[in-house]
C-alpha cells in the first residue's frame, strides 16, 4: 500500500511538470486506497482496472467529479488541475496562517510538525504528520519547504537539513537575521558546502510588504513563493505595465478597449 507521504510526493511531481490529473480514490472496507492517474496511466500502480482508466478520461473530458461502484469497490475519481504544493514545518500561528493562505490561492499545502501539531487546529491541510521523520519521505528535488516556527523550534535545524540534503526546488526558513547566520553556520558544520546553502535558503522568508500579523507574513512568505515559481519579478504591476505609456494614445482616440477577455486560471478546490 502507498503510503500518504508516498501520494503527496507523487502529487508533488505531477503538478511541478503542469498535466491535468485525476485523483482516485478506492473505499475498500475501513481504507482508502488513492492513486494518480496522468494521460490515462497508473502513476503509483494501484488502479489497474481497464473501466477505472476509461472513466479517468471522461472526468477529464466533462471536468467533474464521478463517483460508482465497481466490482463492490466504491471509487471516487476528482479531476485536479495542475497546481503547486507546498510543504510547511511548524506547528504555530504562521503555520496556521500558511495553510489557511495556502488553501485560499489553491495551493496543497502539507504540514509537517514533531509531535506538536494539533490534528483538529490544522484540519484544512491536505496532508498532516506529526513525525518530523516524514519530512525524509516528503522532500525531493521538486519540494517547495517553508520551516515557520515563529521563534523558532529545535527541530528547525534537523528539517533544514533535510531540505537541503534533498535539495528541494525553494527552502524557505522563517528566522531573524542572527538566528538565520547561526543556522547556516550549523549546516556548514554537518558538511553542506557554504555556497549550496547560501545558493538555496531564503531566510528570513518573505516579502518586504510590512507584514505584521501572522496573515500578513504568511501572505508575504507565499508571494516569493509565487515569484519563485513563476520566476516573475516582484515589482508593483504598475511599474510592469505603466498605463501613463498610453495615456496620450488613449486621449488622441487611438485607443477604444474598455474589456478584455482575460480571466484567471482557477484550481478547483
Amino acid at each position: 500500500m502507498v503510503s500518504s507521504c508516498e501520494f503527496f510526493r507523487a502529487l508533488t511531481k505531477v503538478s511541478s511538470e503542469g498535466d491535468r490529473i485525476v485523483i482516485v480514490k478506492m473505499v475498500v472496507g475501513n481504507n482508502v486506497l488513492s492513486d494518480i492517474i496522468v494521460n490515462g496511466k497508473s502513476l503509483l500502480g494501484i488502479v489497474t482496472n481497464k473501466e477505472v482508466l476509461e472513466l479517468a478520461n471522461k472526468v477529464l473530458t466533462e471536468g467533474r467529479t464521478i463517483e460508482t461502484v465497481i466490482n463492490g469497490v466504491r471509487v471516487i475519481l476528482e479531476p485536479v488541475e495542475p497546481r503547486p504544493t507546498v510543504i510547511v514545518v511548524g506547528s504555530g500561528l504562521i503555520a496556521k496562517a500558511l495553510v489557511d493562505v495556502g488553501n485560499a490561492i489553491g495551493y496543497y499545502v502539507a504540514i509537517v510538525g514533531n509531535g506538536d501539531i494539533d490534528k483538529d487546529r490544522f484540519s484544512n491541510a491536505y496532508f498532516i504528520t506529526n513525525d518530523l521523520r516524514d519530512l525524509e519521505k516528503l522532500v525531493d528535488e521538486n519540494s517547495i519547504v517553508i520551516i515557520a516556527n515563529e521563534g523558532g523550534k529545535p527541530y528547525d535545524t534537523e528539517a533544514l537539513y533535510i531540505a537541503l540534503k534533498h535539495n528541494a526546488k525553494f527552502i524557505g526558513l522563517l528566522a531573524s537575521q542572527r538566528r538565520a547566520a547561526v543556522m547556516i553556520a550549523d549546516m556548514v558544520r554537518n558538511g553542506i558546502s557554504l555556497d549550496y546553502v547560501l545558493n538555496k535558503l531564503h531566510s528570513p522568508v518573505g516579502l518586504d510588504i510590512g507584514a505584521k500579523t501572522a496573515g500578513e507574513i504568511a501572505l508575504s512568505i507565499l508571494a516569493e513563493v509565487m515569484m519563485f515559481i513563476r520566476n516573475a519579478s516582484g515589482k508593483p504591476m504598475r511599474e510592469i505595465k505603466d498605463p501613463r505609456k498610453l495615456v496620450k494614445d488613449a486621449l488622441e482616440g487611438r485607443i477604444q478597449e474598455q474589456s478584455c477577455s482575460w480571466q484567471p486560471t482557477e484550481f478547483k478546490l
